[in-house]
């Protein structure tokens, strides 16, 4: 919780400082990968993978690692990081959207209420929550989050049926690999330039969104599922939003509206219903 929180910060920091969206996910998958390999071959691969679940898993990769940190990192570029992570809350409520769409769960008032209030915060933080009038410009970067946010809900429900049947480091070692060799085309000729002439800080910074955000935080919260229900793992979540904002006050200077929080609540607070 304590690292994701910190990510939103961290990138917004890196596209401030010039980095484009490729650079930043190029850089930290790069960081990473190496890590994820080894331990999808520490859990011993992926054995008896069928075509559908090969096809199933590199949706899901591109998902989770292409569309989700493309889309996020330029967002970030024009709205905060407390923005960015308070619109990326509402994605266990997508998962749940999508889910009950195909069938996967079961239909109720109680959840559907959930959805509601949820989707509602994240219209209050696109629509009101940078303070500023609203123009194109203003909800160009919370939208472009969104779609991050769409991107996770789908990776969620594209994996479950594989973490029945495969070990679940196994599985999310894969897809950040499969991702991370699909972001590669997305590098301009200038990204290894830009990457390369980073400074001391921004480096440190890549490096921290690639071992500690990246590698350790995806390994962790997949491990902590093997001790937790997911309904008390998904509760750790509500405190990201609290952390990004609380680090992008502190670190980068951004204001906090009272729209802002009157947002986050109401997806914290629409999310835990739903569930």
């Amino acid at each position: 919780m304590l690292a994701w929180g910190g990510s939103f910060a961290a990138i917004k920091a890196l596209v401030d400082h010039g980095l484009e969206a490729p650079d930043v996910a190029i850089g930290r998958y790069l960081v990473a990968a190496p890590g994820f390999g080894i331990a999808l071959a520490a859990a011993g691969g992926m054995p008896g993978l069928t075509r559908r679940d090969a096809l199933r898993m590199v949706a899901a990769g591109l998902f989770v690692v292409t569309v989700y940190h493309l889309a996020l990192n330029a967002g970030e570029r024009t709205t905060t990081a407390g923005t960015a992570s308070v619109v990326i809350a509402a994605a266990p409520a997508m998962a749940l959207l999508m889910s009950l769409g195909l069938g996967l769960e079961d239909f109720s008032r109680r959840r559907a209420a959930g959805l509601a209030v949820a989707f509602a915060g994240v219209v209050v933080v696109i629509v009101l929550g940078s303070g500023q009038s609203v123009s194109l410009d203003t909800v160009r970067g919370p939208l472009l989050v969104l779609v991050a946010a769409s991107s996770f809900a789908a990776y969620n429900v594209l994996v479950k049926p594989l973490l029945g049947r495969f070990d679940p480091v196994a599985v999310s070692a894969a897809t950040a690999l499969v991702g991370t060799l699909a972001l590669l085309p997305f590098g301009a000729s200038g990204t290894a330039g830009r990457l390369g002439g980073m400074s001391s800080g921004d480096l440190a910074l890549v490096v921290f969104l690639g071992l500690v955000c990246t590698l350790a935080g995806y390994l962790l919260w997949t491990i902590a599922l093997r001790f937790l229900d997911p309904s008390r793992a998904v509760a750790y979540l509500y405190g990201v939003p609290v952390v990004a904002v609380t680090v992008g006050a502190v670190t980068l200077g951004e204001s906090v509206t009272g729209w802002l929080a009157l947002g986050g609540l109401l997806v914290v607070g629409g999310v835990a219903l739903s569930q």
